[in-house]
């Protein structure tokens, strides 16, 4: 699986900063086969998605519900029948968990995930230092750095990145997914065997699972006897 993502460093972040601001910047976010990008008109958006001097957001015309919350619709996940409901259930999930960035943090994820295309993993966590510290309650952006954390052979680092983002939500199927990839980097196979328990449990239609459940029961524990 191709792994992209991103960040680390404090030092010269003022001047770093100012620089990442006014360049140009890709979309975020691919995992398992999904690539799941951010809104194309992000860095449009005021502060906290609301414009202070705007009344409250319209409904559709005939809509008497609620979105869904990020807990419902991860429930549904769990419950998925098909591959493409799947899918279609990933994409709104990962919508929800973007929908808080600010436009400076969207700017400096967007940054990242040009880094990591150019093969620059140690810039890419830069740009998502840069973003933690502006938003560091967002669970998503310690999912990104560990990410990119991976993708500069720091196992370590993305194992502690992936701690604090499933310590924010536990059911995050992704982050289980790179923490199972980080665990049979680092060789822990038994560590990757339970990772890939709780993909299998959140996304039950994931593509090839008995064959993948099959491959790491035998690099965990070994051939029966």
């Amino acid at each position: 699986m191709t792994v992209r993502f991103i960040f680390e460093q404090p030092q010269g972040r003022a001047s770093r900063f100012s620089v990442t601001c006014v360049r140009g910047f890709s979309c975020v976010l691919m995992l398992a086969g999904s690539l799941l990008s951010l809104p194309a008109r992000a860095a449009e958006a005021p502060p906290h998605g609301l414009d202070r001097h705007a009344g409250p957001p319209a409904r559709a015309q005939g809509s008497t519900s609620a979105e869904p919350s990020l807990d419902s619709l991860e429930t549904e996940l769990a419950h998925a029948a098909t591959a493409r409901g799947a899918r279609d259930l990933l994409g709104r999930i990962e919508q929800l968990r973007l929908k808080d960035l600010a436009p400076t943090t969207t700017l400096l994820v967007r940054r990242a995930q040009d880094d990591l295309d150019a093969q620059r993993p140690l810039d890419a966590e830069q740009d998502m230092d840069d973003a933690l510290l502006l938003q560091p309650d967002v669970e998503v952006l310690w999912r990104n750095r560990a990410q990119a954390r991976l993708a500069a052979a720091n196992p370590d680092g993305a194992v502690a990145d992936l701690g604090v983002a499933l310590h924010h939500d536990g059911r995050d199927v992704m982050a289980w997914q790179i923490l199972q990839e980080t665990e049979a980097q680092r060789g822990d196979w038994q560590a990757a065997w339970k990772a890939w328990q709780h993909v299998v449990e959140l996304e039950p239609t994931i593509p090839d699972a008995a064959h993948q459940t099959e491959q790491l029961r035998l690099k965990a524990f070994g051939q029966p006897t």
